[in-house]
């Protein structure tokens, strides 16, 4: 689900000047004029191109949005309380905005890793067949970096960084998935994607894949917000389609049937959906699903399918002897990770003095330097020759 941001207008304006506590003797000062200033606090009027040039190098914003000529970035939005986010969702957009800056301040700094340019990747966008949109731009992303369609992605999260995108597990919202938020730089995108730590670690690869199909089609919206429930939004179905072919390519479906051949009872389902799942890391939802779908001769029949997603995952795991393997799997759930590429990005910038400790604290400890430090000495760093 996509969230546009606000527009500006003159009390949007009036409320961004309260907010930063900026007084009519400051406005007085800025312009020569008390005049100007009453009417831009009354929410009067917007500014004029001078006077936005000199509010917006005053309170750091972009004078074409002051002027009601371009949207508030997201930043502003939030500042203005003005962003159409649920409640539940402003901390974490308001981390991603300063995962955002401190992902420019450390490129600006030339602390950046090379990532694959996706720009030229020909997404398929058909008319009225979203699931085959998502199957064919899935197809064509693992041919275009060379990706075996018979092998898993066993590192996603390590993939899709390498892509550009910061991605972080953080707890979410109960009913939330996942959330991407994305900042104009130029004519590239930049792209925070969180994924929700609590769900199960199947769960969390599917809506990593499912983001990363909102990120290829530069989907609308300042947030990009998956909740549990399902929609029937054109963007979402691609997504979904693109996450289950990107994880588990027709191609690995039918290996997979032929490995273990017809099924003439639920274990023998059972065993078929628990190997899909623990070999490409995919849920059982999207295993049974892509099973459903299929018309090769050797899948299971829906009434077998139906009986397989009657138990727990758990339970289907231990009853084929898959229940170690599976609680291996699960033991990072709940857990919360900082993203890879930017913790290593700060941490280098750190160490050559470009950056605050409380710049690697907005990454690695939501903001608490005190964290940060004792993460930081736990793992050997001298804060004391750091900080010289």
């Amino acid at each position: 689900m996509g969230n546009e941001g606000a527009t500006f207008d003159a009390r949007a304006l009036s409320s961004l000047l309260y907010r930063y506590e900026v007084t009519p003797s400051v406005l007085e000062e800025l312009f020569g004029s008390s005049e100007i200033g009453e009417e831009l606090l009354d929410g009067k009027r917007l500014p004029s191109r001078l006077e936005a040039s000199l509010l917006g190098a005053l309170l750091g914003v972009d004078p074409t949005v002051l002027t009601g000529a371009k949207r508030p970035s997201l930043g502003v939005s939030l500042r203005l309380g003005t962003a159409e986010i649920e409640h539940d969702l402003v901390e974490p957009v308001e981390h991603a905005m300063k995962l955002l800056a401190a992902d420019r301040l450390t490129e600006s700094w030339g602390f950046n890793t090379p990532v694959e340019d996706l720009s030229r990747l020909p997404v398929s966008r058909r008319l009225f067949k979203p699931k085959e949109d998502g199957r064919t731009t899935a197809v064509r992303l693992r041919a275009q970096l060379a990706l075996d369609p018979l092998a898993p992605i066993e590192d996603l999260t390590g993939f899709v960084e390498s892509l550009g995108c910061l991605v972080e597990y953080r707890p979410l919202p109960k009913n939330v998935h996942g959330i991407s938020v994305p900042e104009n730089r130029g004519n590239r995108q930049a792209w925070v994607v969180f994924i929700n730590s609590d769900d199960y670690w199947a769960l969390q690869r599917f809506t990593l894949a499912h983001e990363l199909s909102h990120i290829l089609y530069r989907d609308s919206g300042q947030v990009i917000i998956d909740r549990a429930h399902n929609s029937d939004a054109i963007p979402e179905i691609i997504a979904d389609s693109f996450s289950r072919h990107f994880l588990l390519p027709d191609d690995a479906l039918e290996e997979m049937l032929e490995k273990h051949g017809p099924s003439h009872g639920l274990p023998d389902v059972n065993r078929l959906v628990a190997d899909t799942m623990l070999t490409y890391g995919i849920s059982r939802r999207a295993t049974v699903k892509a099973l459903r779908d299929s018309i090769y001769p050797l899948t299971p029949s829906n009434s077998l399918l139906d009986q397989c997603e009657n138990v727990t995952v758990a339970s289907m795991m231990v009853s084929v002897g898959a229940g170690a393997a599976w609680s291996q799997m699960a033991e990072a759930e709940g857990r919360r990770y900082a993203s890879p590429r930017l913790t290593e990005h700060v941490l280098a910038a750190f160490a050559s003095n470009v950056v605050s400790l409380q710049t690697v604290a907005d990454v690695i400890a939501e903001g608490d330097e005190e964290e940060a430090a004792r993460q930081l000495s736990a793992a050997g760093w001298d804060l004391t020759r750091a900080a010289e």
